[in-house]
C-alpha cells in the first residue's frame, strides 16, 4: 500500500493561532498556500512569493512575505509583509518617488537648469559662463536690420539674404540644366508613393493620379516634403532605375538612349536571335524532339516509351528485368525454351 506523509496544516489564522512550530517542522496554510518552518521560537515561510490580484492579499502578519500583483489594481506592483502592513517595495512610474529635481545631482555629461531660466518648458537664457542673454536679448540683436541684413527669398538684390533652404533650392534648379541629369527611380508608377525619400524623382506618366495628374512626362522630384515638378527640355537624359537603362528627351516623349543593344545569336539547336528590346531564341526540334510551347520532350519510339517517369525501355520482366538493385540495369530474365 502507498504511503502518504502530511504536513501539519490549517488555516493562516489557525497557525497564528497554534503559536511556533518545533525547530524543523513545516505547517502548510490551506488557504494561503503558504509554506512555514518553525524554529521553536517563530515560523518562517519558505517557497516562493505570493502573487494574484490585490483583493486577495492575505493580512500582513509575517515579516519577510512578498506579494507580487499580477492583475487588476496595482497590478505590476511587488509587497513586503513587516508583519503589521504590506510595503510597496518597487516603483513603475515617478510618481510613486518622492522628491523633487533638487535631489538629483549634476552628472559628468548632463546637468540641472534653474528653474528661473525656465519659461513654459524652454530655456530662456543662454550662457557660456562668462556673457548671459536673455531669448528677449537675442531676438533684439538678431532682428535689427541696421546690424544684420534680414533673410529675404524673395529678393534678388546684392544685398538680400537668402535662407539656406532658398540656397539649396536655387542649386537644384540649375543642377536641371546640367547634362546628365540625376537617375529618376520609375517612370510607369502611375500613382505618388505614399512615403518617398527626400530627393527622389519620377518619370510622371500618362493617366498619372492625385498631385502628379495633368503632369505627363514631366520630372516631379520630392523635396522638403513637397513635390517639385520639372517640364523637361529637348536634350534631357535621365537613367531609370528601375530599368537600368538611360532615356533622353526628344521634345514629345522619352526615349530610349545610350547602352547599344547587344546582338543575341542563336547557337547550336536554337533558332531566333538578333539585336531588339526584347530578343527570342527558340529551340530547334530535330530527330526524336518534340518542342511544344513551353516544354522540350523526347518521342516514344520502337521499344522506348516516354511518360512521367521519364525515358524507359519497354520490356515484359520475363525474358528480360529491370534489375534496380545492381545499378539499374537490365538483364536477361528466364529464358523459356517452351515444352514437347
Amino acid at each position: 500500500m502507498a504511503q502518504t506523509i502530511q504536513l501539519k496544516r490549517g488555516t493562516r489564522a489557525e497557525l497564528s493561532t497554534y503559536g511556533a512550530l518545533k525547530a524543523g517542522e513545516m505547517g502548510f496554510c490551506t488557504d494561503t498556500k503558504e509554506i512555514y518552518i518553525g524554529d521553536g521560537t517563530t515560523n518562517s515561510m519558505v517557497g516562493r512569493a505570493l502573487s494574484g490580484p490585490e483583493a486577495s492579499r492575505p493580512a500582513a502578519a509575517s515579516v519577510g512575505r512578498l506579494y507580487y500583483v499580477s492583475s487588476g489594481s496595482n497590478s505590476g506592483y511587488l509587497y513586503f509583509d513587516d508583519g503589521t502592513a504590506w510595503r510597496r517595495v518597487n516603483a513603475q512610474k515617478l510618481t510613486d518617488l518622492t522628491g523633487s529635481m533638487d535631489d538629483i545631482a549634476d552628472g559628468s555629461t548632463y546637468a540641472k537648469v534653474l528653474k528661473a531660466d525656465i519659461t513654459a518648458g524652454h530655456p530662456n537664457k543662454v550662457s557660456d559662463g562668462t556673457y548671459t542673454k536673455t531669448a528677449a536679448e537675442i531676438a533684439t540683436h538678431i532682428n535689427d536690420a541696421a546690424k544684420h541684413r534680414v533673410i529675404n527669398d524673395s529678393g534678388s538684390a546684392i544685398t538680400d539674404l537668402w535662407s539656406a533652404q532658398k540656397i539649396k533650392n536655387e542649386i537644384e534648379l540649375a543642377k536641371h540644366n546640367i547634362e546628365p541629369q540625376a537617375s529618376v527611380k520609375d517612370q510607369h508608377l502611375a500613382t505618388p508613393p505614399s512615403s518617398p525619400a527626400e530627393a527622389d524623382r519620377y518619370i510622371i506618366p500618362s493617366g498619372a493620379t492625385g498631385v502628379w495628374a495633368g503632369k505627363t512626362n514631366q520630372i516631379a522630384e520630392y523635396a522638403s516634403g513637397a513635390w517639385a515638378y520639372y517640364v523637361p527640355a529637348v536634350g534631357w537624359t535621365a537613367y531609370v532605375d528601375d530599368e537600368q537603362k538611360i532615356y533622353s528627351w526628344n521634345g514629345s516623349a522619352w526615349v530610349r538612349t545610350g547602352g547599344a543593344l547587344q546582338t543575341i545569336t542563336a547557337g547550336n539547336g536554337l533558332t531566333g536571335g538578333g539585336q531588339a528590346e526584347s530578343v527570342t531564341l527558340t529551340v530547334g526540334a530535330g530527330n526524336g524532339i518534340v518542342v511544344g510551347s513551353t516544354s522540350v520532350a523526347a518521342k516514344p519510339g520502337k521499344g522506348i516509351l516516354v511518360n512521367t517517369t521519364g525515358i524507359e525501355a519497354n520490356i515484359d520482366s520475363d525474358s528480360i528485368v529491370y534489375d534496380a538493385a545492381n545499378g539499374n540495369r537490365l538483364t536477361v530474365g528466364t529464358i523459356d525454351g517452351g515444352t514437347f
